[in-house]
């Protein structure tokens, strides 16, 4: 966020999934269209679950949490 300039981001994704900045990845499909709206978007990879702090790594986001299981866990 530093890098960006942000000193928060107004929505922050949380994937299971490896993350790519690939058209093929659906969470950088989804994280390229927020910030084509002009949204401040964050992106979680693969966060430990059993600790919170992973979770909080980007700080609260002004918006919202969307979380995303991964493929693998889906049966």
């Amino acid at each position: 966020m530093d890098a960006l300039g942000w000193d928060s981001c107004d929505i922050i994704i949380v994937t299971g999934d490896a993350y790519v900045d690939h058209p093929s990845f659906g969470m950088a499909i989804i994280g390229r269209l927020l910030e084509a709206q002009g949204f401040r978007v964050g992106i979680i990879s693969q966060p430990k679950w059993d600790n919170k702090d992973a979770f909080m790594e980007l700080g609260q986001p002004n918006l919202f949490f969307l979380a995303s299981l991964p493929v693998t866990w889906i049966r």
